[in-house]
């Protein structure tokens, strides 16, 4: 799951960093890398599943840009690469404005594709926090398998997104 998160950045981060004059290639590789931290950072931050489904229909709407927690999450990438690699704070405004918020979207929007294959937000926010979003059970594990189930990933109509879903989404 993680490794389809780094290839979304790398994908979309291709003109933002690594063709970006302002940034030197040296830095490339570790901003992307911050990109990646970034975004599960604040994906660890999604404690409660209104953020992850506000997200989800931030997408939906195409505004995604304008949600709390891609602000915040842009902000805080911003923030870093600036310390950490002396970018100038348009052109951290500039990489962070054309790679966070579309790696997102992205990740949402192949969570929402019936039988894609693609990424499981919940799963995804699952392996950063370290929960578990398989069963229905209480807690965010089983907030998440709710949420995977009202994106469409419910495969097996049992109310919730868990191993038997993944099965059934290759056969």
């Amino acid at each position: 799951m993680l490794d389809e998160l780094v290839n979304l950045i790398r994908q979309n981060g291709q003109q933002a960093v690594v063709e970006n004059e302002a940034v030197p290639n040296e830095h490339n590789e570790a901003i992307m890398q911050q990109a990646r931290n970034s975004i599960m950072d604040g994906l660890r931050g999604m404690t409660g599943p209104g953020q992850v489904s506000s997200l989800s229909e931030s997408v939906q709407s195409g505004q995604v840009e304008n949600n709390p927690a891609v602000q915040q999450i842009s902000n805080n990438f911003m923030g870093n690469i600036m310390q950490k690699f002396g970018i100038n704070a348009s052109t951290a405004a500039s990489i962070a404005s054309s790679l966070i918020p579309v790696v997102l979207s992205k990740i949402v929007n192949k969570g929402n594709q019936q039988g894609a294959g693609g990424f499981d937000l919940g799963a995804l926010i699952s392996s950063v926090t370290g929960g578990s979003s398989t069963g229905s059970g209480s807690g965010l594990g089983g907030n998440l398998g709710s949420i995977g189930a009202k994106l469409g990933l419910d495969k097996d109509g049992d109310g919730d997104v868990d191993l038997n879903d993944l099965t059934k989404m290759f056969k």
